[in-house]
């Protein structure tokens, strides 16, 4: 057991204070050292998304008729219908979770005063933790999709979903997780504080929206803040020392 896991057992069983105005402000300042090249990350991949599902929904289904039919989907739709709109929505974000890893870590390395580069945000896609990152990445997809198909009461449980496990991903590239361990205790970390992390959620929700009405600079650049938040949560929980420092990416799996 390593140190970082150590002390998140220590949380687990004392518990933790989170104080607003403090942990907004840091995030808020880490956000402004990353914005603009994980504003652009977002950008690049959001470019390769738009590229892969045209030519994937063109070939299967037609452009119009995948758009109708992605907005139709439901408990009436057939067997195979429902299996590729939840095979598809847990592939994507399974696919995308080094990214976000990447952001995460971008928000590690501007905090602690190292460089860091666009390239950084991609380098998840090697080494030990792909594997577990794509892994619960895919649960909680799959877990997402499936609920979204129930109305009013589905999307109510998705971002339920969403909220309790956000701390998945920093429990993987920080505590060395495995994903489903990594997807437990974040709701547990979270259940210990929710009313206090779900206001900060929503106000960098809020501040993300208004930051895109009032400086139009684009919801790709103004939604890295989220990231910063995220780190900046997790590291209020469960701080990082120098001894903490994160594994080298891309080396091999033990």
């Amino acid at each position: 057991m390593n140190t970082a896991q150590e002390r998140l057992n220590d949380v687990l069983q004392k518990g933790y204070s989170m104080d607003f105005s403090p942990v907004f402000e840091k995030a808020f300042g880490n956000y402004k050292k990353i914005a603009l090249q994980a504003g652009v990350v977002l950008l690049i991949v959001v470019a390769i998304l738009a590229v892969l599902i045209t030519a994937l929904s063109s070939g299967l289904f037609g452009i119009g008729n995948f758009s109708e039919t992605l907005f139709q989907i439901n408990l009436n739709s057939s067997f195979l219908t429902i299996l590729f709109y939840v095979i598809a929505i847990a592939g994507i974000s399974a696919v995308l979770s080094p990214v976000s890893a990447g952001l995460i870590q971008m928000a590690h390395l501007a905090e602690t005063g190292k460089d860091f580069s666009i390239s950084t945000a991609f380098d998840y896609y090697k080494g030990k933790y792909f594997k577990e990152l794509f892994l619960a990445a895919f649960i909680l997809g799959l877990a997402g999709a499936l609920v979204s198909l129930f109305p009013f009461i589905g999307a109510i449980v998705s971002y339920a979903i969403s909220f309790f496990t956000f701390l998945t991903i920093p429990l993987i590239i920080f505590a060395d997780l495995k994903a489903v361990d990594a997807i437990q205790k974040s709701i547990q970390l979270v259940s210990k504080q929710p009313l206090v992390l779900l206001g900060l959620l929503i106000v960098t929700g809020l501040a993300i929206i208004i930051g895109l009405i009032a400086l139009c600079i684009g919801i790709l650049f103004t939604l890295p803040f989220m990231y910063s938040m995220y780190y900046t949560i997790y590291t209020h929980i469960i701080p990082l020392d120098s001894q903490d420092e994160i594994d080298e990416i891309g080396t091999p799996l033990d």
